[in-house]
């Protein structure tokens, strides 16, 4: 944010001692907390955590729109699919598209494969930034959504029971490869703090322009991953991706420069990165 200069920021530093003096009480930091948390979800931060799903693929198809009709055969991946609940909502108004879903959790597989999503295929991996390696995934059940590679040390769960299991990785760039893929319409990724190495895995991809459009997290997930916005920023950015912000209505609100305001941890906040040549 940049710093106001001028009459309303000597006014702001005259009020500064005695309003904070005056909020600084118990109760009264309780209550300004709680405003402030909440008219930061009005603004997206943090509005990734318990929302519906609508927001999500409202953003998703306004973004597709912009270059495809939605009736067009469109491939989109789901990168932590969990139990497919985007992907099967989303399908529902793109009906020709092939669904590429990742989600390494076999209790989430019987799940998505009741939704009957058409065109889907399936994948048992994590994706990350090198093919075939074995990472620990921890997980609270055989089908949670909190489920990471990484241990997780963010106030909202580590309290929690964790057990973990072996899980194969691929790439973005593999799967591309492999299946001949020319184009990917839109990447939604919801990998619990992995979002960065994902897309590191899509270099050459991202690179020759390929991928359209990029959803993902972030926020308290980043920290076990000490990941920051600044790394996604500085690496899309120069690749010609402008960023926007997914509110709680499924509205854009456009990221036209990077602050050190966009290092939000708590919850999650949805972005997408979109490909602007």
């Amino acid at each position: 944010m940049r710093v106001i200069y001028g009459p309303l920021n000597k006014i702001g530093k005259i009020f500064a001692i005695p309003l904070s003096y005056l909020i600084s009480n118990r109760v009264l930091y309780k209550i300004f907390t709680l405003i402030k948390i909440y008219l930061a979800i009005l603004l997206g931060q943090g509005a990734g955590t318990g929302w519906s799903l609508n927001a999500e693929t409202n953003a998703a198809i306004k973004i597709i729109k912009r270059r495809h009709d939605v009736n067009e055969h469109l491939i989109i991946f789901d990168i932590g699919a969990n139990i497919g609940n985007w992907s099967a909502l989303l399908a529902k108004r793109i009906k020709k598209g092939t669904y590429y879903l990742f989600e390494p959790q076999p209790g989430c597989h019987s799940y998505i494969m009741e939704k009957n999503i058409p065109n889907m295929k399936l994948s048992s991996c994590v994706v990350s930034s090198s093919p075939g390696e074995l990472l620990n995934l921890f997980s609270t059940s055989e089908n949670a959504g909190l489920a990471s590679i990484y241990q997780r040390r963010d106030s909202y769960f580590q309290k929690e029971p964790y057990h973990k299991i072996e899980v194969l990785t691929t790439t973005i760039d593999t799967v591309i490869t492999n299946n001949d893929i020319k184009r990917v319409d839109y990447i939604k990724m919801d990998i619990e703090g992995h979002e960065l190495e994902a897309l590191k895995g899509a270099s050459m991809s991202l690179q020759n322009g390929i991928i359209h459009a990029i959803a993902f997290e972030f926020g308290s997930s980043n920290i076990n991953s000490r990941t920051y916005f600044h790394d996604f920023w500085d690496f899309l950015y120069p690749l010609g991706y402008h960023f926007y912000r997914i509110l709680p209505w499924g509205g854009l609100l456009p990221v036209l420069e990077y602050s050190e305001d966009l290092e939000y941890f708590r919850g999650a906040t949805n972005y997408v990165a979109v490909l602007d040549r």
